[in-house]
C-alpha cells in the first residue's frame, strides 16, 4: 500500500500524513497491488486446476457407466445376495446331512445292523422331515425309536439278546460232543473162502 501512495504522488496528489492509515485501510479494501494480486489469482488458478481435473474424471467415470440402468443393477445385485445365501445355506444342510449320516453310520456299526438296506431305511427315516430332531450333533430320542423299530421287524440284537446268545454258545462248550456211536473192538471174523488144493 505504501506503492500506491507514492504512485498518488507522482501524479500531483499528496496525502497528508494523518490520513494516509485511513487511505490505506480504505484502498486495501477494494485494491491490491500487482503481488498480491497475481498470489490471489495463481491460487485461484490452482484451486480450477484441480477442480477441471476432478470434472473430466468424473466424466470419464461417468462415460463408463452410460447405457447402464441403477435399478436394473440394484436389481441384479439382490439377486446375486439371494443366490449366494441359498448357496450357504445349502451348503450347510449338506454338512449337516453329511454329519448325520456319519453319526448314525456309527450308531448302526455299534449296534451290528449290517444290511445296507435296512440302513438307507433307517436313515431315511430318521433324516426325513418328519424323522427325529438334531441337536448337538446327535440325534434326539435315537435309541427309543431303533428300539421301537427293532420290535416291530428284528434287524439287530438287544444287548439282553447278546448276553443270552454268549451264555449259550459257553453252555454248548462244555458238553461233550458225539460224533459216531463207540463199538469197541471189532470181531474177528472165520475165514469162509476155501482152501486151495494142490495136485
Amino acid at each position: 500500500m505504501q506503492k500506491l501512495i507514492e504512485t498518488l504522488k507522482q501524479f500531483g496528489i499528496e496525502v497528508p500524513e494523518d490520513k494516509q492509515a485511513e487511505v490505506k485501510k480504505a484502498l486495501s479494501k477494494h485494491y491490491k497491488n500487482a503481488a498480491e494480486h497475481e498470489k490471489a489469482v495463481s491460487k485461484l488458478e490452482g484451486e480450477r486446476d484441480t477442480w477441471k481435473e476432478k470434472a473430466e474424471t468424473a466424466e470419464s467415470t461417468l462415460q463408463k457407466f452410460e447405457g447402464i440402468d441403477p435399478e436394473q443393477i440394484q436389481t441384479e445385485l439382490n439377486d446375486w445376495k439371494q443366490k449366494a445365501e441359498a448357496a450357504e445355506n445349502n451348503a450347510k444342510v449338506q454338512i449337516r446331512q453329511r454329519d448325520q449320516r456319519d453319526f448314525l453310520k456309527t450308531e448302526f456299526d455299534k449296534l451290528g445292523i449290517t444290511s445296507e438296506r435296512t440302513r438307507r431305511s433307517l436313515m431315511a427315516d430318521i433324516m426325513g422331515e418328519d424323522g427325529l430332531k438334531w441337536k448337538d450333533g446327535k440325534f434326539m430320542g435315537l435309541s427309543d425309536y431303533l428300539e421301537a423299530e427293532n420290535a416291530k421287524d428284528h434287524f439287530y440284537q438287544t444287548q439282553e439278546e447278546k448276553e443270552l446268545e454268549g451264555k449259550q454258545q459257553q453252555a454248548a462248550g462244555r458238553v461233550p460232543k458225539f460224533t459216531e456211536p463207540s463199538q469197541g473192538k471189532p470181531k474177528e471174523q472165520p475165514d469162509n473162502k476155501p482152501v486151495p488144493t494142490i495136485f
